[in-house]
Order: structure tokens, then C-alpha cells, then sequence
């Protein structure tokens, strides 16, 4: 047996293969993201988009001028570097295990995926310190740990600020942070 087949044994190795076949559909443009996002029907199943569409679903692309990282920090649009993509903006909620961000600096909406492996942190919205206090670092991101069921409830809301840092290839979030608001 190959090396790849022994990852995906048992019951994380079939959330992973879950994931890698889902980033899949997303890269060639199975979403319902982009200008026509209301695009999906009361049962959850969407539209087929047009090439069009299609390519508006792309991750958006910041500045690539070595500082890719401010963006991301000064808390506007989308930064890219390399393989990361990260970007601001407000969360939405797609379909379970699949969020959008609308980028605060009016870029293209940006599907991505989470899983239990993601490192979700909040600050009040997502969820709260172990004491139910309010939990943000230096830079006005959360640092409470939450759980992807917290992430997708906060995500309905429509309201909550997050700054998304994924893998631009797989579509999968590394670290989702609520951004503070008092």
C-alpha cells in the first residue's frame, strides 16, 4: 500500500479526504460565491454559473510587493504570499464547513473551507474567553480557542469581522480570527 493510502485511513483521514475532495470542487469553481452569491435556492443547491462567474470566484490578489503581510494587519482587504492568501472582511455563512469573506476593501468574495484541524480564534462574537470575558490580543484579533460549530453560528450572523489566512490552492483556512469590535 502507498504512503497516500495509509493517511487516509480511519476517521481523520476521511475528514481530510472529505476536505481535499471539497477544495477540489472549489478550485474549479464549484461555488456560489462572486456577484451572483444569492445564486443558491432555499435547499442549499445553487445555480450553475457561467464561465464568467467562474473566474470572479478566484481568490483575490493584494499587493505583491514583499510587504504582503501588512494588508492583512492594517485590517484592509487581502495580502497574498505564496501559497497563503489572508484577507479582512465579513464572514458569511455557505454551507457547513464552507464560509465566505467579504473583503472590507470591496474585492471579490472569497469562499473558503474550515475544518477541526483550522485554528479558530475569537474575541466576544465567535466565542469568549474561558471566563466569558472578551479575548483580543495586541493587534484587536481574538485569541479565545472556538470550535467550528461556533464559527458557523457566528458566521450566520452576517455581522462578525474576521481575518481569514488560508492555502490559496486547497481553499482551506488556516487560522480564522475575529476581529474585535467594542
Amino acid at each position: 500500500m502507498s504512503a497516500i493510502t495509509n493517511r487516509f485511513r480511519g476517521r481523520a483521514g476521511r475528514r481530510i479526504a472529505a476536505t481535499i475532495v471539497a477544495a477540489a470542487a472549489l478550485g474549479l469553481g464549484a461555488t456560489a460565491c462572486g456577484p451572483d452569491s444569492d445564486a443558491a435556492d432555499s435547499s442549499g443547491s445553487s445555480a450553475s454559473s457561467t464561465p464568467s462567474q467562474q473566474a470572479s470566484s478566484q481568490p483575490t490578489g493584494g499587493s505583491s510587493s514583499g510587504n504582503s503581510g501588512s494588508q492583512g494587519q492594517d485590517g484592509g482587504g487581502s495580502a497574498d504570499a505564496g501559497r497563503s492568501l489572508t484577507i479582512v472582511g465579513k464572514m458569511e455563512y455557505l454551507a457547513p464547513g464552507k464560509l465566505i469573506v467579504k473583503p472590507e476593501d470591496g474585492g471579490t468574495d472569497q469562499a473558503f473551507l474550515v475544518a477541526n484541524a483550522t485554528s479558530i480564534r475569537g474575541a466576544a462574537a465567535i466565542c469568549t474567553g474561558p471566563d466569558g470575558s472578551v479575548a483580543i490580543g495586541d493587534d484587536g484579533y481574538g485569541t479565545a480557542k472556538c470550535t467550528v460549530d461556533e464559527l458557523e453560528k457566528a458566521a450566520k450572523t452576517n455581522i462578525v469581522t474576521v481575518r481569514v489566512t488560508m492555502d490559496r490552492k486547497s481553499g482551506g483556512a488556516d487560522v480564522v480570527e475575529e476581529k474585535y469590535h467594542p
